[in-house]
């Protein structure tokens, strides 16, 4: 960060020395910054100014990264939903499945108990219903578990999205608070 900031302020003719000194680290490019602002002029409200938006940029990529960070524990928590959907689609339609077995064969005891001849006529066309009542209703478990995947997968992407949009800001919030210190620093000498 401290090599980002020399190097912006470099590219305004101020603080050649801590350009080069950037790579050393923090403590060698505050020295290089010292040296080259006793060379060129600076004054020391340069340099505190020059610190300053140092630490502004660090907590405004700090901010960015955790809002970000914030915005990808929402998606990676979208991302385990699905398949919690798809297990409890399993377990409905397995519902499903099991109380349709268990009206068709009350319907079935029911009729042969009454002696009626279950190969044709009305006990053939009610356990058709009931398939199809059966049928309709998993139709109606897998669709709305498609809608609710759909819609986790919707939210996983957009999560992604604006996590990848908060840190993409704070780094340009943090370039233009560097691009106007240097202006400022540089319109001062």
């Amino acid at each position: 960060m401290a090599q980002l900031a020399t190097a912006v302020l470099g590219a305004f003719g101020v603080g050649g020395g801590a350009a080069a000194a950037g790579t050393a680290g923090t403590a060698a490019a505050a020295g290089g910054a010292a040296t080259a602002a006793a060379t060129s002029g600076m004054t020391l409200n340069s340099i505190l100014q020059g610190v300053a938006t140092v630490f502004s940029v660090g907590n405004t990529l700090a901010a960015g990264n955790a809002q970000g960070e914030s915005y990808d524990l929402a998606a990676e928590d979208a991302a385990r939903q699905q398949p919690l959907e798809t297990l409890q689609g399993i377990a409905a339609r397995t519902s499903i499945k099991a109380q349709m077995a268990d009206a068709i064969g009350e319907m079935d005891s029911a009729n042969a108990a009454g002696g009626v001849d279950l190969s044709f006529g009305s006990p053939v066309e009610a356990r058709r219903q009931a398939f199809r009542e059966g049928d309709k209703a998993i139709n109606t478990q897998v669709a709305t578990e498609q809608s609710r995947k759909g819609r986790l997968l919707e939210r996983e992407a957009y999560f992604r999205k604006m996590g990848k949009k908060a840190r993409r800001a704070a780094g340009f919030e943090a370039f233009g608070q560097i691009f106007d210190t240097g202006m400022a620093i540089k319109n001062r000498v």
